[in-house]
């Protein structure tokens, strides 16, 4: 095995592990937050507070990451996380919640690290694999995450048994820190580190001198906060029209991880090779939103199921496509910073996502989340048909 298969797969093995605390606590958040009194809306809101974090710093970490090296940024966020679990355990208000929240957020650079090591370990024939097997890695995140927080919680969830599912989560990034110490080998080579005193463009010369970029940036921007709205609220839309709880939430993502595995282990990165890395994206959009519309008008177990199903392929498709697609664009020595800007239009997108998914739940119905989700990926689809036809429907490099 060389070097770069070795690392990848330490890398991949790093974020599986991570994804893992972050996918046991996920479903119980917001039984959390209405088990300390909150309304659907403030528990949106303090969901949100993550990725306002996330917005804010993500520039700043890959940044960094270009400066000083991947590690020490992917580990740096992972205690971060440790920290925030550990808060929200000992939390007594939604107040409390969306603070720990926020913190998490604000350390949040290990994500965007993560996926630009990806990138150093790539070549164009690899890149697309590469993102995949992190996607996937995600993926089974979300399998073994929620899953492990559905046996945590219990069948009658208690205030105890949510603290132990935020300790289960802080042990699993404490454990992903000591990983990432001991068996990830740096990627970005001394040579490809920018200098401290090195000019470099702004953020919006960046964007505006290459319109690609921009416009994936924005397609990011569209499609995480589609998800951020039916994330926020699945929860609250399970409890109302099919009456489960906190362990049914739980084993539905897991089972959602599962086809995000199987896609982004292996499937996406063949389509993108056979079809283009534009081409997969567009299908990948277009099954999500097909899978958003269905939600929308879902009231019974089997109609749900069938509407998880289309948007977990459309998912697993476009997520590693557009990874690829935005690395794609960057130099050796800025894709720590090109993979923040991707990491903040994603931020950016589960800030808005969370602002609006309580108020079009509390006001318009159980469906209207879902439904503005799949007008934001059909958006996504124009925008991505706006690159030229020459490029759009070209096959990967």
């Amino acid at each position: 095995m060389d070097s770069r298969t070795s690392s990848i797969l330490a890398l991949a093995g790093v974020v599986l592990i991570g994804m893992t605390g972050f996918g046991i606590f996920l479903p119980i958040f917001p039984f959390l937050s209405l088990d300390l009194g909150a309304t659907p809306t403030a528990t949106t809101i303090a969901m949100g507070a993550y990725s306002f974090g996330q917005l804010i710093s993500s520039p700043l970490w890959g940044r960094l990451s270009d400066r000083i090296g991947r590690k020490p940024i992917l580990i740096a966020g992972l205690i971060g996380g440790v920290v925030s679990y550990f808060w929200i355990a000992h939390a007594n208000t939604v107040y409390d919640l969306g603070a720990a929240r926020l913190f998490g957020g604000l350390m949040a650079g290990n994500i965007g690290a993560a996926f630009a090591a990806a990138a150093d370990l790539a070549d164009d024939k690899t890149r697309a694999r590469n993102m995949g097997l992190l996607g996937a890695a995600v993926g089974f995140g979300f399998i073994a995450g929620p899953a492990f927080g559905a046996f945590l919680i219990g069948q009658e969830p208690t205030r105890e048994s949510f603290v132990t599912v935020c300790y289960a989560s802080a042990a699993l990034a404490a454990l992903a820190a000591l990983a990432a110490l001991v068996f990830f080998r740096e990627s970005l080579t001394p040579e490809a580190r920018t200098q401290r005193g090195q000019q470099r463009q702004s953020r919006l010369a960046l964007l505006t001198s290459r319109p690609s970029l921009l416009r994936f940036v924005i397609v990011t921007f569209l499609a995480i906060a589609a998800q951020a709205l039916m994330e926020t609220t699945f929860g609250l839309w399970a409890d109302a029209e099919l009456q489960w709880g906190p362990r049914e939430v739980g084993w539905t993502l897991a089972a959602l991880g599962a086809g995000a595995v199987v896609l982004q282990g292996g499937g996406a990165g063949r389509a993108a090779r056979v079809l283009g890395e534009r081409v997969t994206l567009l299908i990948g959009l277009a099954l999500f939103a097909a899978g958003f519309a269905g939600l929308a008008v879902s009231h019974e177990a089997p109609t749900m199921a069938a509407s998880l199903t289309a948007l977990v392929i459309g998912i697993g498709l476009a997520t590693p496509a557009l990874n690829s697609l935005i690395a794609a664009q960057a130099n050796e020595n800025e894709r720590g910073e090109v993979m923040g800007l991707s990491q903040s239009a994603s931020a950016l997108g589960r800030v808005a996502g969370p602002l609006g998914a309580g108020a079009l739940f509390d006001q318009l119905g159980t469906g209207a989340p879902f439904a503005m989700a799949a007008v934001l990926i059909i958006a996504a689809l124009f925008v991505t048909l706006g690159e030229p036809a020459k490029e759009a429907f070209g096959h990967a490099r």
